[in-house]
């Protein structure tokens, strides 16, 4: 079995759970359900989309679906309609679920290959231009710094 097929079947698994033990909860409480039927139902909508994508292979549209889960499952804590105790198992799975699809997004993300450096050019025509900005210099005369007459090299030659 490929590596991508393994990942995929555990991703399906570990949102599948988190719906089916989110509506299980929910309508086997003796008191107060651990989870809202309304809670459960929203959250059950966003696990399908995760995993749809995810047997796909679209793991950045599960990675999104996932997020959506997540956004859920805080309004839902805030709302009071999820228990502590089930919001912390439902974020232990998602927490899962998100890193096996980081993991499947690194893995089927083709490396980055170095740029490739700009040639430098040969061609005659930069020789050219270079020729043309470069005007020929005339030889200092000498004496010119030294202030010796002309012709001499040296002063004492000249003395």
């Amino acid at each position: 079995m490929s590596a991508t097929r393994t990942l995929r079947t555990r991703v399906v698994l570990a949102v599948t759970g988190i719906g089916l033990a989110g509506a299980l909860l929910a309508g086997c409480a003796a008191g107060p359900p651990a989870l809202n039927a309304g809670t459960a139902a929203e959250l059950q909508e966003g696990v399908l989309a995760v995993s749809t994508a995810a047997a796909a292979g679209d793991y950045a549209t599960a990675q999104t679906a996932l997020g959506t889960v997540q956004t859920a499952l805080t309004t839902a804590s805030a709302a009071d309609t999820v228990t502590a105790a089930r919001a912390g198992q439902i974020q232990t799975a998602i927490d899962l679920v998100d890193a096996d699809l980081t993991a499947a997004i690194t893995a089927n993300t083709p490396a980055e290959t170095p740029a490739t450096p700009t040639p430098v050019s040969t061609s005659d025509e930069d020789d050219e231009d270079d020729e043309k900005t470069e005007k020929p210099g005339k030889p200092e005369k000498p004496g010119k710094d030294d202030k010796s007459p002309k012709g001499c090299e040296k002063k004492d030659d000249c003395d």
